[in-house]
């Protein structure tokens, strides 16, 4: 499960850097609903690398469990939230965001694994009956 959550972690994480790159250069403090908006997207996207870096630091050494259990939870939510927005979207405008559906559904794939990595069937690989 840990090369699982890694691989996640990498892809997640550059593609919330490229969200960041969109993202800044759209920021105009004149519009302060859309300024609101792009500083969303970019403050989600730090907590995505955030978590990215964690879950790497994580499957190298034991760190806090605790705080591995709330980055996985921020991940499950986030994803969720992105989802049902994309869906949301889709409804209302008619513009379908697949990309955006896939990647609510990989950040809750890798806030899943991180979760399943501190179960004590996750860490040492042992199914139970």
């Amino acid at each position: 499960m840990k090369v699982i959550s890694i691989l996640l972690a990498l892809v997640n994480s550059l593609a919330a850097g490229l969200l960041i790159t969109a993202s800044l250069p759209a920021i105009h403090l004149l519009r302060m609903g859309a300024c609101l908006w792009q500083l969303t997207k970019v403050t989600a996207s730090v907590g995505i690398i955030a978590v990215g870096v964690l879950t790497w630091i994580a499957a190298c050494r034991s760190t806090n469990q605790n705080l591995i259990l709330l980055a996985g939870l921020f991940l499950v939510a986030l994803g969720t939230a992105s989802a049902v927005w994309t869906i949301h979207l889709a409804l209302v405008s008619g513009n379908v965001k697949d990309h955006m559906f896939l990647y609510g559904s990989s950040l809750i794939a890798q806030g899943a694994s991180c979760i399943w990595t501190l179960l004590p069937a996750g860490k040492n690989g042992a199914t139970t009956s």
